[in-house]
């Protein structure tokens, strides 16, 4: 039998062959050894019982990394429950034998259930039977197993080299991370968690090592793999582009839109949500837990384009997403730390249902997944509800973002929006951090200008929010000290409350039914408008009168997504929190008018600088306004610590 070692290739290696018995156990003595090459290949003869283990000891490699030549310390396991094409024994094959004997022992079924979970993570290739295939570093070449498997060598090297493991710490983020249903390209991230007061937290420090060490190794100059971007390991699989034919009302009408579209719109919702592959099956997507407690990732929907509307398509995109983002408020989904919205996740283990307050979701068993305000049936409730009548499907605020633009086919031509919130606040242009590039503009529209800006705004804008307190030398990279962190964003609607409450379906905005079924207004309304209703209630005088009009945003939040008040602060009234802590604003839809619009153009966002700090890259964006004032605002997107997702904040020149 034939096979290879790899950290880098494993030469002089020690390679033995043991015979496992029916429990698990592995017998005393090997029953067939040899060293590898110094290409790490090797050869066992003799006649084989399996199922086997098969152990590498000792011998030296060449960091995949860095180059540097290191010692195999420890050793490295592989397990084979049946005749394999080849052996390929390396870090992955590693965590297969690590998180089988975690869940009890080398048994069939232990180690069947590791390889789907590492195979999956590593992309959905056999990570003990593909040999990796090595290029000249900066050659390009198709994704094959035998490039994905040099892609996940590199990243595993480059990780571990990064932050100082061992090879056995390494093998436990491996494990960790196809436990929680990462894959190399994608960690789960989303966004904080909610205060007692509205605002939010950011989110914990998710273990991304080896998604980390992914893209860092792709855009390092020792990449051999071929592969040149994450965006090209992302399986696309697309909903089925949508041409259709609307009337001239429903181009620049949302209302309208989604009336004539509301077929569309429920065959696309009842449709597979989740990207298939990694064990997520057209019949399994909806209740699939080997993706963690953020559930599966979201599926990539095709375009919905009409000629109906060319003269102007840029309206009728923006009433397309508002359409679209009316459609999913109506149907009463709960914040959830899941990325997409009609996922059930199972009854047992407990992470997977669990509403405690003040945690984030991370796969842990104290990881909040939903908030517990909202009702299976759909309404909302002020008060948290028992566990059994608990709404337990949604999502969070970016990932109802990104999925609100996925679902209307507007960012499928360029990859949805990245669902950590981190990522999705600050990366623009080529994103050196996660490899992935994000849609659209920013614009340095924020708590100080937005009073004047307000009418530069467009529908479907989205508007990112920071938390109230400022970050602590002491719990921080000192470079941030004193900004805000990104934790939140929001939709902007173009709409005030008054054209809401005195439209066609102005019985959706009436504040006497905020939060029950059928009612777009969250039903925690009140606590934006600071009203001193002891119970917290919302009159219709609330809303509407001359003095209190406020524009109106949707967000998911609370109980899941809403329609809320923005109230933009004026002699007679406060701003509220969404208002107070703006950071930034992202415009998707037609992007590019910014970047020619006078008053618009000063505020683009861009890239500053990249330099290197602490835990990997520090990347600094601003606008040439803020740079010009001593008061404005700069972004800086890094990792808060090794192997973290990234973290956005906002820091005053």
């Amino acid at each position: 039998m034939s096979g290879a070692a790899y950290l880098g290739a494993i030469a002089h290696a020690t390679v033995a062959l043991y015979t496992l018995n029916a429990d698990g156990s592995v017998a005393p003595e090997p029953s067939a050894t040899t060293t590898t090459a110094s290409d790490g290949s090797f050869s066992l003869w003799g006649a084989v019982r399996y199922p086997v283990l098969v152990r590498v000891s000792g011998g030296t490699y060449e960091e995949e990394a860095t180059a540097a030549s290191a010692d195999l310390s420890g050793e490295l396991n592989a397990v084979y429950l049946s005749a394999p094409s080849q052996m390929v024994v390396s870090a992955y094959s590693n965590a297969i034998v690590t998180d089988a004997r975690a869940a009890g022992g080398l048994t069939p079924n232990n180690v069947a259930a590791a390889m789907s979970r590492v195979n999956a993570f590593a992309g959905n290739i056999d990570v003990e039977q593909t040999k990796p295939t090595f290029v000249a570093s900066g050659a390009s070449t198709a994704v094959t197993p035998g490039a994905i498997m040099a892609l996940a060598l590199g990243a595993e090297s480059q990780s571990r080299t990064a932050a100082g493991l061992s090879v056995a710490e390494s093998t436990g983020n491996i494990v960790a991370e196809a436990a929680n249903g990462d894959t190399l390209t994608q960690c789960n991230a989303g966004a904080g968690d909610i205060a007692a007061d509205g605002t939010l937290a950011a989110p914990a420090t998710a273990n991304c090592a080896i998604a980390v060490g992914a893209a860092d190794y792709i855009g390092g100059a020792r990449n051999r793999s071929g592969i040149a971007s994450v965006s090209a390991l992302t399986p696309v699989i697309p909903g089925a582009p949508s041409t259709i034919t609307v009337s001239s009302a429903a181009c620049r009408d949302r209302i309208t839109l989604l009336a004539e579209q509301f077929g569309l719109f429920t065959n696309r919702k009842n449709d597979v949500q989740a990207l298939l592959g990694n064990g997520v099956t057209a019949s399994n997507w909806m209740t699939y837990a080997g993706s963690g407690t953020w559930g599966p990732h979201a599926a990539v929907y095709g375009a919905i384009s009409t000629s109906s509307c060319n003269d102007d398509v840029a309206t009728f995109q923006r009433e397309l997403v508002m359409a679209v983002e009316n459609y999913w408020v109506d149907q009463g989904i709960n914040y959830c730390h899941h990325h997409v919205p009609g996922w059930l996740p199972p009854t047992s283990p407990a992470k997977f249902r669990n509403s405690t307050p003040g945690s984030t979701s991370g796969g842990d068993s104290s990881g909040m997944t939903c908030t517990a305000n909202r009702n299976s049936d759909g309404s909302q409730s002020l008060t948290a509800l028992p566990q059994d009548q608990i709404n337990w499907q949604g999502a969070d605020c970016s990932d109802f973002t990104s999925w609100a633009y996925d679902f209307a086919g507007v960012t499928h031509s360029d990859g949805n929006l990245e669902t950590g919130i981190g990522t999705q606040a600050c990366s623009t242009g080529s994103d050196p951090l996660v490899g992935k590039q994000q849609a659209g503009v920013l614009l340095d529209i924020n708590q100080n200008n937005i009073a004047s800006l307000v009418d530069h705004l467009r529908p479907g804008d989205l508007l990112y929010i920071t938390q109230t307190a400022p970050v602590s030398a002491a719990s921080a990279p000192a470079n941030v000290a004193g900004g805000y962190i990104v934790s939140h964003v929001i939709r902007w609607t173009g709409k005030r409350f008054s054209d809401l409450r005195n439209g066609p379906d102005g019985s959706r905005y009436d504040p006497a039914t905020a939060g029950q079924r059928g009612s777009r207004l969250g039903a925690d309304i009140a606590s934006y408008l600071k009203s001193t209703d002891p119970n917290h209630s919302v009159r219709p005088a609330d809303l509407g009168g001359v003095d209190k009009d406020p524009w109106m945003i949707i967000d998911s939040h609370f109980a899941g997504p809403a329609y809320r008040p923005f109230v933009i602060p004026t002699s007679a009234m406060n701003a509220d929190w969404y208002v107070a802590n703006l950071s930034h604003v992202r415009r998707i839809i037609d992007a590019d008018s910014a970047r020619t619009d006078p008053v618009l153009a000063p505020l683009v966002i861009g890239q500053v600088s990249t330099t290197n700090g602490d835990f990997g890259k520090v990347v600094t964006f601003s606008s040439p306004q803020s740079r010009a004032s001593s008061g404005g605002f700069k972004l800086i997107y890094q990792r808060p610590k090794k192997n973290a997702i990234p973290t956005c904040y906002s820091v005053t020149n």
